[in-house]
């Protein structure tokens, strides 16, 4: 809308004289940016208020629509789609590695329900099924679901639910033996990392393990946006938080597209801090650099006791 405007206004004022065009021109500029903030509030509101849950079960819907598989584990973009027995074949390969490492660091781990948090199609979960009674798969995007439920060759052991909320009370506390979550709460924005970190220890039965990767502090690429340099006469004349109120509002829409994938990480002693403060305690910590950035990464594994 706003780009239509402007062509409409620059044939208007190129039939103008030279000392009128000039006002016009400045009018045009000023009025440009406030009529996207008001196209971006009304779509925002129509969107649910962009919340960032909300957003990221947008951009997770959009792209299990489009290439479920391709999304939950990328292929070079000259690689052909993923051949479905290969793609499970790959969560088996990832979960027998898990199961091996367990072996050596928690034998006596009780093996009767585990959580796949982030689920996706099931890549995991289906894999887990193999070791513990019943597996639980959650994630944020209904497309998702819906892939990992056709997919499902185990509906006895194997049982997978959407989540909305920025918490997992739907299950008690104490419910599963092992909580396990991969390449997940990377693409969440740290506000969302810090409830579920808390969420995945309060679920962990005591004596039970926590499992997941997430990579240091990584560039928000949202602040990055709203903080770049400003550009044009009238943007520049504005205060500088104006600009940057407005480009936050711009963000959900632009920046990345809705098929996109957010990156994001936290640093470790924040990590540690969440964990502990929920009652979990840190077995070890080994290096993780599979979500591919240069900013290192980790894999925690933490443990419940009974008095937390």
């Amino acid at each position: 809308m706003a780009a239509s405007s402007n062509v409409e206004s620059d044939r208007f004022v190129a039939t103008l004289s030279a000392d009128a065009q000039w006002p016009l021109q400045r009018l045009a500029s000023a009025v440009t940016p406030v009529v996207d903030v008001g196209i971006t509030l009304a779509r925002t509101v129509r969107r649910g208020r962009a919340t960032e849950l909300a957003r990221l079960g947008h951009q997770w819907n959009a792209l299990g629509r489009r290439d479920a598989l391709g999304a939950v584990l990328t292929r070079p973009w000259t690689a052909p789609e993923w051949d479905v027995a290969d793609f499970f074949e790959t969560g088996r390969a990832d979960v027998e590695r898990l199961m091996r490492a367990i072996a050596r660091r928690a034998p006596r781990l009780t093996t009767r329900r585990a959580l796949d948090f982030g689920c996706g199609v099931g890549r995991l979960t289906q894999a887990l099924a193999s070791h513990f009674t019943a597996v639980q798969g959650v994630d944020v995007a209904a497309s998702m679901i819906a892939r990992a439920r056709l997919e499902n060759p185990t509906p006895a052991r194997c049982h997978f639910v959407v989540n909305r909320r920025p918490h997992l009370r739907r299950f008690k506390t104490g419910t599963f033996d092992l909580v396990y979550s991969r390449l997940v709460l990377q693409h969440m924005p740290p506000s969302l990392v810090r409830r579920y970190i808390p969420e995945l220890v309060r679920v962990l039965a005591p004596g039970g393990l926590l499992v997941f990767q997430l990579p240091a502090v990584i560039s928000d690429p949202r602040r990055s946006f709203c903080e770049a340099p400003v550009r044009g006469r009238f943007k520049r004349a504005l205060p500088r938080r104006m600009v940057q109120a407005y480009r936050g509002l711009k963000y959900p829409l632009c920046q990345p597209p809705p098929s996109g994938m957010d990156m994001f990480g936290m640093a470790r002693d924040t990590v540690v801090e969440l964990v502990e403060g929920a009652g979990g305690r840190i077995i070890v910590t080994t290096s993780d650099d599979s979500h591919g950035t240069r900013a290192p990464g980790f894999e925690y594994w933490v443990t419940r006791s009974a008095a937390a």
